[in-house]
């Protein structure tokens, strides 16, 4: 056994809890190498930060912990591949079942559409034959009316398109008063709907990015369901600025990015914030406690 993890296992579980803020179970396991409890990305950011705050080399026991995961792993993939296989038969099945529903929709669709087809279907002499008959009825009837009762008047014969361009002209000025008329209320609504029952201006929060200035360690808890979250961060990292968050970082050499507006840090211990109500803000164990029923991480 190396000298820093002899060293390490001198701490009680009590002590490593309240220095790191790393559970209390997790850190008797630790101190017992029993690996049981965790997975492999968890124990190594619990590790780093066992290593960083006590300035220890804990690689002996990394090893140790990276033996007992591989020879853990072909059980839990035999159980992930066993999951996918009962997945995708249910995808199959799904499917299939709308692919079903598809062919009966358009069987009916063709049966109604030929039903349509014979019921208008309507023989066109008969049409015909009705035309002619029409036209010859009203051909003899305008041969019997006198001559000055079937002429027009040349003056008005020239006034008629003079009329018809008026007509148009009125007709194409009222149309486009109502599409500038359409316009300036387009125009008014959208400017009311960007500005706030107090005058000013509301700003759309649109980012919320963790960036990592080396490989850091993050518990994060959802305010609204207070389920947590946690991962091993070495690039930049995104979470919904809509939602409120409590963060846990294992150290604070990070930038973080709210709206464009980059705030940083630089500090070799952990270090918590609260987003409440789009405000990012610096808290110690105990406000996190308190926003968090009273729970530690």
């Amino acid at each position: 056994m190396s000298e820093d993890v002899e060293k390490l296992k001198k701490f009680s579980a009590q002590k490593i809890h309240e220095e790191t803020h790393i559970s209390l179970i997790h850190a008797q396991a630790l101190l017992d190498e029993n690996f049981e409890g965790m997975n492999s990305v968890q124990l190594k950011g619990f590790l780093s930060i066992l290593e960083r705050e006590y300035s220890l080399d804990l690689s002996e026991l990394r090893d140790k912990a990276n033996e007992y995961f591989q020879s853990n792993a072909p059980v839990e993939e035999s159980v992930n591949l066993s999951r996918y296989l009962i997945k995708e038969k249910r995808n199959f099945t799904l499917l299939y079942i709308i692919f079903g529903i598809v062919v009966i929709a358009a069987l009916t669709y063709f049966i109604i559409k030929s039903s349509e087809d014979v019921l208008y279907t309507i023989d066109n002499s008969v049409i015909e034959s009705a035309k002619s008959n029409i036209l010859e009825i009203q051909n003899d009837k305008n041969s019997s009316l006198p001559d000055e009762n079937r002429s027009l008047n040349t003056q008005e014969v020239q006034e008629l398109p003079e009329a018809a361009e008026a007509v148009e002209s009125a007709e194409l000025l009222e149309s486009t008063k109502e599409s500038e008329l359409a316009e300036e209320l387009k125009s008014v609504y959208e400017a009311e709907s960007v500005e706030s029952q107090n005058g000013d201006v509301e700003v759309q929060q649109v980012s919320f990015k963790i960036i990592p200035k080396s490989k850091v360690w993050l518990g994060y808890i959802d305010l609204k369901n207070y389920k947590r979250y946690q991962e091993t961060l070495s690039g930049e990292f995104s979470l919904d600025p809509k939602k409120e968050w409590l963060l846990l970082f294992g150290h604070g050499y990070i930038d973080i990015e709210i709206n464009g507006e980059i705030i940083k840090f630089s500090n070799p211990k952990n270090i918590i914030f609260s987003y409440i109500n789009s405000e990012l803000k610096e808290i110690d164990m105990e406000e996190f406690k308190r926003l968090n029923k009273g729970k530690g991480w």
